[in-house]
């Protein structure tokens, strides 16, 4: 009973620069250096390069690349689609009269093309925030080349507060992200509509578990998320147990990595001398994750640094009955939610 309308998106001037790079490593380094994820490529939006120039000059350059990248990349991947889906969906509510329309983002470029569509429209618009729009933000993300930025930093407080206020009312998902965004509009409606999962889109309980102690993270690694402790854990219940080590025991991760949490990742993984029990899966279709996840006799959710939101995955695992553990800090939103 629902009907899915698929907008595609223009190419923009971040996509040409991003071939151009592309190019250009390609020439100097070779295609194996390209952005990746754990085991393969993969697109990369939050890559950096490093250019070699005196310590002023660098940070004054490093500062105007920012600030470049944030603008031809402004206000998130779904540039070149907000206009397109703003006249889909213009011509969508002639056709249908809805009741009511629900933008739903990141990417919140949605809530701009819901709110050009809706111009001079009396049908009800509710924006959903399944993560902050412009803040406020985690402390790592102030290092993003376009969340960390002074364009997004002026500009999408003012895009936030101009949607905000023309919509009907605000959905977030977390009781934490709820109290620190009604302080700053106190004439919106918001309300709190946590995060959950269909439990017939899970597959069923595996026949077949991993052997030994199977361990199973699945999802990306970006903005903080750290697999370092995870696999040292690991490390020191095998020195503990060495038969569970003889068993098969292993740490399976799916998902794509940016670069430098890549690299992170497999500093720790040689660092410990965990290759032998350590399994990347790359990128893989949500069925066949939930699988692994499903086979595996520990899920990890990882929230370092997400004090306001809580990663979908953890209602995934505990729905399907596979005992999960969280990594985030006491007293935030995902260790709430955990416990």
């Amino acid at each position: 009973g629902v009907r899915l309308e698929y907008c595609p998106r223009l190419w923009t001037l971040l996509d040409g620069v991003q071939l151009v790079r592309r190019a250009v490593r390609r020439r100097s380094r070779g295609p194996a250096r390209d952005d990746c994820a754990l085991n393969g490529p993969v697109e990369g939006l939050h890559d950096r390069t490093a250019v070699t120039h005196s310590p002023g000059r660098r940070g004054v350059l490093r500062e105007l690349a920012r600030e470049m990248s944030g603008w031809v990349a402004f206000p998130d991947y779904g540039r070149g689609w907000v206009c397109r889906a703003a006249l889909r969906t213009q011509s969508l509510i002639r056709r249908f009269r809805p009741h009511v329309v629900v933008s739903s983002g990141p990417p919140h470029t949605a809530h701009l093309a819901a709110g050009m569509a809706l111009m001079r429209s009396r049908v009800r618009w509710l924006i959903d925030l399944r993560d902050p729009w412009s803040g406020p933000l985690p402390s790592i993300w102030q290092s993003h080349r376009i969340l960390g930025s002074r364009t997004f930093r002026v500009l999408a407080p003012r895009l936030e507060a101009l949607a905000f206020r023309a919509a009907d009312g605000v959905i977030a998902n977390t009781p934490q992200l709820l109290e620190a965004l009604v302080p700053k509009y106190p004439a919106v409606p918001f309300v709190c509509v946590p995060n959950g999962i269909d439990a017939a889109s899970l597959p069923s309980p595996a026949c077949d578990p991993y052997p030994g102690l199977g361990i199973a993270y699945g999802g990306m690694l970006h903005n903080g998320r750290d697999l370092g402790p995870v696999v040292r854990a690991l490390r020191h219940f095998l020195e503990c147990h060495p038969d569970a080590a003889r068993a098969g025991s292993k740490l399976r991760v799916a998902g794509p990595a940016e670069r430098l949490h890549a690299h992170a990742f497999r500093q720790a993984v040689a660092a410990t001398g965990m290759e032998p029990y350590v399994e990347t899966l790359g990128v893989l279709p949500r069925a066949q994750a939930l699988r692994v996840v499903s086979r595996s006799r520990l899920a990890v959710v990882l929230a370092q640094q997400q004090e306001r939101q809580v990663p979908a995955k953890l209602y995934e695992s505990v729905a399907m009955g596979v005992p999960t553990l969280v990594v985030a800090p006491a007293g935030r939103a995902a260790a709430v939610a955990g416990q």
